[in-house]
């Protein structure tokens, strides 16, 4: 299957109040970490403090941000919110900015819009809440989580990039960086529910923990969920053991979850590591990544 990454699509409410935004069509290779750049509202608690440096990855200057999820070993590369041209590390694959121009006008005066950005507030104590207007959505996630700017890329699906990203648990091992779990999300056009949640869970979960010498992905029964009461939507675990590599997860879960818009699926996933490697960071609860699913619900009806 193949899912253009970019249309219109909301919840059937009211025109411009849920609508599917766009993004700018790029292409890099897999991100997942680096700073804040505004693809969401981070709200409902206080802001997860920064990741301090271990050797070097996070560069204060740098245009780009560098880490590996969960077990894998693939390399995440962020690219700054101005469309500078990214810089890859440890990876083969080349990538291309697209920037995007807007005329002036010559028949009205320019005016910005004085509209608040869109907030939430966390179910649970002591965690955040991300409002991504790009998704439609919002969803929740445990302190210590940050979110991250870019966009990563889903191997095997065209075009398709999820944003909106938070990221968790970085760490090194070997001469390489990796994080503990990782959110984000991404809208694509309606065809079947139950089909699309399971492409991604395989896709997602084969490629974060593919770098292993061994490494298997089970997919779960698909599971019917209703969100905000009306709300038809479809979840799909993933789980992938592996071996080989003292450094990664022995076993991760990738949790998907689509929602039917009035015009496309809205897609959410939560990855986390929940066995093997490193000591500290200490690996994800499935309680936690359970929790950041049913978290998520519509910004506007």
């Amino acid at each position: 299957m193949t899912y253009p990454g970019d249309g219109q699509s909301g919840w059937g409410g009211p025109p411009n109040q849920g609508d599917y935004q766009g993004y700018p069509q790029q292409v890099y290779p897999q991100n997942y970490g680096g700073s804040y750049g505004g693809l969401g509202v981070f709200s409902g608690g206080d802001e997860p403090p920064p990741k301090k440096s271990r050797t070097g990855l996070w560069l204060a200057i740098a245009a780009v941000v560098v880490v590996l999820v969960g077990g894998g070993v693939t390399a995440f590369v962020l690219t700054r919110p101005d469309g500078s041209t990214p810089v890859a590390q440890d990876s083969a694959t080349s990538s291309a900015t697209t920037t995007t121009t807007t005329k002036p006008s010559t028949t009205a005066k320019s005016t910005t819009s004085s509209a608040a950005p869109p907030t939430c507030e966390a179910a649970k104590k002591d965690w955040n809440c991300l409002a991504v207007p790009t998704l439609s959505y919002s969803y929740d996630v445990p302190k210590g989580w940050s979110p991250a700017a870019g966009s990563a890329p889903v191997e095997g699906l065209p075009d398709v990039k999820l944003v909106g990203l938070t990221v968790t648990g970085a760490y090194d091992c070997g001469g390489k960086g990796f994080t503990r779990g990782g959110a984000g999300g991404v809208v694509v056009p309606q065809t079947d529910l139950t089909a699309v949640a399971k492409d991604f869970a395989q896709k997602l979960a084969t490629q974060y923990y593919k770098s292993a010498p061994r490494s298997e992905v089970k997919l779960g029964e698909p599971k019917r969920v209703t969100v905000a009461g009306t709300i038809e939507g479809v979840q799909v675990d993933a789980v992938a053991t592996t071996s080989g590599d003292q450094c990664l997860a022995t076993k991760g879960v990738v949790k998907v979850l689509v929602l039917k818009g009035d015009k496309g699926y809205h897609v959410f996933m939560a990855n986390g590591d929940l066995e093997g490697g490193p000591a500290e960071p200490r690996p994800q609860t499935e309680a936690d990544l359970q929790a950041m699913v049913d978290s998520v619900k519509p910004l506007s009806r």
